[in-house]
Formats: C-alpha cells, structure tokens, sequence
C-alpha cells in the first residue's frame, strides 16, 4: 500500500476513473484517523481526506493544544498565588507569543506522529476538500492543485462540527473569536467578553482570566453547564466569582457593535432590564453545528444517503463522531459512536445529549 505525503506533487491521478479502495473516510478526525489506522493495519487499502488538519481537530486545536494553553494560564494562578505556597511574590506579565508557541510546538509534534502512524499502517492520508459525485464515490481537490476521485467499498462520513455564530446583529460583523481564534492569540485581551456558559465557555474564560484579562461570561440560560445537575452549576459560580469572573446569567446578548480586538460593545437584556457592555474582544462559544448540511448544500450533486445499510451497502456511507450527533464537553472531550458501525448495526447517541444514557462521563477542565 502507498502513504501519500502532504500536498505531494505526484498526486496526478486521473479523475475519470475512480481509484478503488476498501473504505473512503471523509473527513480526518480522530474517529477517522483510528479506522484508517486500525483497518489498513488489518490488510484493507484506506485513504482519509481532510482539508486541513492532520487528525483532524484534537491535535491541533481541541483536546491536547486546548489543555496545553489550559496548563499555561494554571501555572500562571500559582505564580500570582506564590506567597500561598511560601514563595516570595513577584511581578510578572504573561507573554502570549510564548504561550502560543508552545502550543504550536506541541501541535507540530502530534502531526508529525499521526504522519508517522499513516506511514507504518499503509493508510494514504490526502489534504484537500471532498464532495461526493455518485454513490460512494468521492471527488477530491487536493490541496496542491490536482484532482483524484475515490471510490469505497465503504465510506465512512466524519466531517465533524464548526462553531456556531448566532444570529445575533453586529456579531458577525464584530469578527468575533472562536475557541479556534482564541487559542491563537499573540495578546492578553484587556477585557475578554464571553458569549455562552457552556463547556468551552467556562475552559477558556478561566483560562484568559488566569492569564490576565478582566473576563465577562454572558449565558442566555438561567445557570451555567445547563445538562448538569444543580449542584454543578452552583460550585461553578462560586469558583469563577472567586477568581474575578464577572457572571451574568440570565441574560439575552441583543446586539453587537465594533471589532473584536479593538473595542466591542454588547446590548443587553437581564430580567427586563437593558444594560451595555464594553470590552476588547468578544468570544462566542455558544456550541457548534455539524457540517452534514455542508455536504447536502454543497458537495454532493444529489441527496446524500447517510443510511448506508451493512448488509447491502446501499447508500453513500457511515456517519461516525460529530458528525453523527454525539455529543461534546469542552475542549475536545467528546463521546461518540459509529451512526452505523461496520459490520454491525449501530444505534444513534443519545440524541438529547442529556446525563441520562452517556457511553462516557464528561469532563470539564476547570
């Protein structure tokens, strides 16, 4: 089997003829990456497509990257709270370039053992943008300009989630950040505003507020984390209050003005009454949409089939991950299942991503 490296310029396939392979993953996240690697381990020739990221979002922005920014802003808590630990105090100011570039660092790192990890299975792994053109049949633009076109015996369907942008007015125009942006950034925001209570939410306006920022959490909900329990919500509260976090719960985001970065203004209504925020940067983590949409509207010339059956393999392919709805919890802390697994069926996630039912427990790093 052949493993294509990155934006190679021998990817001068034909497009007439599709190139046969045992599975087609679009799509290049973890779910993904571990089949690729699991089945051309067993013998069965795989390609994964993904337009950007080498395995996708977890190491490259969410699970490890986001922890390692995470660690970052902790070890800054401890060196303002020195004297806690018998350590004289000192004056200190956080450089983000650095902290940045040991994300990145890291980040350089896993891909390049996720490229190692493609070369020992066999798997080929294409950077490029997908659409499917017939059933199972999956055309690519590869990032260095050429074009291939795949076919599968299966297709498994992984094309994960995008932050969500409410249709708030003046918040898109505001170019606000999303956790992708606000990992990286080369300035401490003056004072950080914080669209939505959620997982991602409380992760990051903690962590920038360890680093320094005035930070503002705004949740439309009435408590923080609203699928947890009570107790969870109020813990919560109590911890942010008491390292400087201003909470506004209960409250509607109705407008935004300005630019993120340079001065931001947020409309407000809280139990009827209206008030405005000012702040340097806005960030909306107010969850995420799966880009299945994207493949209907515009990848694919005809419907997409995701019901591929497993004893006929009729359809287009497999849902796996996000993109089958499961379910997420900060930073790359997700739970998911195969929509349809190979091989046997498969039952979809719990589709209200309550407590009730999870395959894992959450997680918050907090």
């Amino acid at each position: 089997m052949n493993t294509t490296a990155l934006d190679s310029s021998d990817q001068t396939h034909a497009t007439a003829t599709p190139e046969e392979f045992d599975i087609v993953l679009l799509g290049g996240g973890t779910g993904s990456t571990i089949a690729a690697w699991t089945f051309a381990s067993e013998g069965k020739r795989i390609v994964a497509i993904d337009r950007k990221y080498i395995g996708g979002s977890c190491p490259n922005i969410a699970c490890l990257p986001s922890k390692n920014f995470i660690h970052s802003a902790k070890v800054a808590s401890y060196a303002r709270r020195a004297e806690e630990f018998g350590i004289p105090a000192r004056d200190f100011k956080v450089d983000m370039t650095a902290v940045r570039e040991r994300k990145r660092r890291m980040v350089s790192t896993l891909n390049q053992m996720y490229l190692d990890n493609y070369q020992a299975t066999g798997a080929e792994l294409i950077m490029g943008e997908g659409r499917f053109i017939g059933p199972r049949t999956v055309q690519v633009k590869v990032n260095d300009g050429t074009t291939r076109t795949f076919r599968g015996t299966d297709v498994i369907i992984s094309t994960g989630t995008h932050a969500a942008i409410e249709a708030i007015p003046g918040l898109i125009e505001a170019n606000p950040l999303t956790h992708v942006e606000a990992l990286e950034l080369d300035e401490l925001p003056e004072h950080l505003l914080v669209i939505g209570g959620g997982y991602i939410g409380l992760e990051l306006a903690q962590a920038f507020r360890r680093l320094g920022s005035k930070v503002t959490l705004i949740e439309h909900g009435e408590q923080l984390v609203n699928r947890e329990d009570d107790d969870v919500h109020e813990v919560l509260c109590d911890m942010l209050r008491d390292e400087g976090i201003d909470l506004l719960l209960d409250t509607t985001v109705t407008s935004v003005s300005g630019k993120s970065g340079e001065s931001v203004q947020i409309a407000l209504t809280q139990k009827g009454a209206q008030k405005t925020l000012q702040g340097t940067h806005v960030l909306v983590a107010t969850g995420g949409f799966t880009h299945n949409e994207d493949l209907k509207r515009m990848w694919i010339a005809r419907p997409i089939d995701y019901t591929c059956d497993v004893e006929t393999n009729e359809g287009d392919g497999h849902l796996m991950g996000m993109a089958a709805g499961a379910q997420t919890a900060g930073l790359g802390d997700a739970w998911w299942m195969p929509h349809t697994p190979l091989g046997r069926a498969g039952q979809p996630v719990n589709a209200a991503g309550t407590r009730e039912d999870r395959i894992l427990p959450n997680s918050l790093m907090v």
